[in-house]
């Protein structure tokens, strides 16, 4: 019975160690056996994307519009309202002015204006005068003296003659003559007076008078006028001394201090429009005619790197400029105050695009011997397919013939294969 036992266990082991060696044999069998493996690529499922082809230009971001605010008046500022950077209101009191001068030379124009509205009374009254019935009350008494001495003289004229006829004669005295004739040299000598006062107050004295009336009333109402534009302008620096801003906007420098004298060759208040901003940039004549007013472009900061704002094609520049480049001035909305004024950044604008097509890295076309082609995966072998190509934007190139949805195509590795080579695809992606 023991003997059976250690027969037994003597089998067990002669076959555990058969089995072991056997194993061992097959492991050896298969290690050495060689393994054929495919070049490793990566591929891209074609599906239909959109491209671009960009051109960035530099520019640096501008207000809206910016408007000096000077005073239009000298003087003291009163007081100031705004500081840098506070918004302000097309109407918003930036500052006063002092109006304690312009005040005071109102009320003295005011009281010249009373006095020299009493002179024109008085010259309308003077002028009424000359013109009036007491002048020529006086051109008709002139005119009855004149006529009482005319027949006086007349009658001593003749008394004169006839007398004269009988003093040849002898018919009267010497003395007699005498008498009668002083008499009539005396009513010659009256006549000839009342003729030159008649004339004097018909014609000479009316004209002077009414010279000097007229004078007189003519001054009077251009000192009013003159006296009333010096109130109007008054008052107009009083409206002044309230400098107002013209826009709304943003206060971006403050030159006037409060007690000091305001300079009106400096600009007392800047401000900026930015409801939206501008930025111009100098675009080449390669690309000058792709661009038409009303296209939306991309902008860029270089101080905000991870932000894109859009903006509008606003005006283009008909001619070139003396480097040779177009001035395209484009509008960016301020929509959240991110964006300020003198910051640098790039606008891109689109050359050419297309929304449905395929799309591959740029690596991924080969051309060569004049043939334009990529390789895709089939049955995991490259197979080369020559294909046409379209936009081009330095990254990534269009296929526009020669491949079709869901073709597989080899994106990495195809420096490493030719057609027909055995492939192993290690990284798969689908087109976006």
């Amino acid at each position: 019975m023991k003997k059976a036992l250690i027969t037994s266990l003597l089998v067990a082991t002669l076959s555990l160690s058969f089995i072991g060696c056997s194993s061992k044999t097959d492991d050896s069998q298969v290690n050495t056996e060689p393994v054929k493996k495919g070049v490793s690529v990566e591929v891209l499922s074609a599906t239909r994307n959109g491209i671009e082809d960009v051109y960035k230009f530099s520019g640096k971001v501008e207000p809206k519009e910016t408007v000096s605010v000077v005073s239009t008046i000298p003087g003291k500022v009163a007081k100031v309202n705004y500081k840098v950077g506070d918004k302000v209101s097309k109407g918003s009191l930036l500052f006063t002015m002092d109006t304690t001068d312009i005040y005071n030379n109102i009320n003295v124009l005011k009281a010249s204006l009373v006095s020299v509205e009493a002179q024109i009374q008085s010259a309308q009254t003077g002028l009424d005068t000359v013109n009036g019935a007491s002048m020529q009350t006086q051109i008709q008494s002139a005119k009855s003296a004149l006529d009482a001495a005319e027949l006086n003289y007349n009658n001593n004229k003749t008394t004169y003659e006839n007398n004269e006829a009988l003093f040849n004669a002898g018919i009267i005295s010497k003395a007699d003559f005498d008498r009668i004739e002083l008499a009539f040299k005396n009513a010659e000598l009256q006549y000839n007076q009342a003729q030159e006062q008649y004339n004097l107050i018909s014609v000479q004295m009316p004209e002077e008078n009414l010279r000097k009336a007229q004078d007189a009333y003519n001054l009077a109402v251009s000192s009013k006028a003159s006296i009333e534009a010096q109130i109007k302008s008054a008052e107009k620096s009083l409206n002044d001394a309230k400098v107002t801003s013209p826009i709304s906007g943003v206060v971006s420098a403050c030159n006037v201090v409060e007690g000091t004298v305001a300079s009106q060759s400096m600009a007392a208040f800047t401000i900026m429009d930015t409801s939206s901003f501008n930025v111009s940039v100098e675009v080449s004549e390669a690309i000058i005619n792709s661009i038409v007013l009303g296209d939306v472009v991309n902008l860029t900061i270089t101080a905000l790197p991870d932000s894109v704002f859009q903006g509008v094609v606003k005006t283009i520049s008909p001619a070139a400029n003396p480097t040779g480049t177009y001035t395209v001035e484009v509008e960016i909305p301020n929509n959240d105050d991110t964006l300020k004024v003198g910051m640098f950044g790039e606008v891109s604008f689109v050359n050419q695009k297309s929304d449905s097509t395929f799309v591959v890295s740029r690596d991924s076309v080969i051309t060569k011997d004049g043939e334009t082609y990529v390789y895709v995966v089939e049955n995991n072998k490259a197979k080369k397919v020559n294909v046409q190509t379209g936009i081009d934007n330095g990254q990534e190139i269009e296929i526009t013939s020669g491949i079709v949805d869901g073709m597989d195509i080899v994106v990495k590795g195809q420096a490493y294969i030719t057609d027909g080579t055995d492939v192993e695809v290690v990284s798969s992606e689908k087109g976006e």
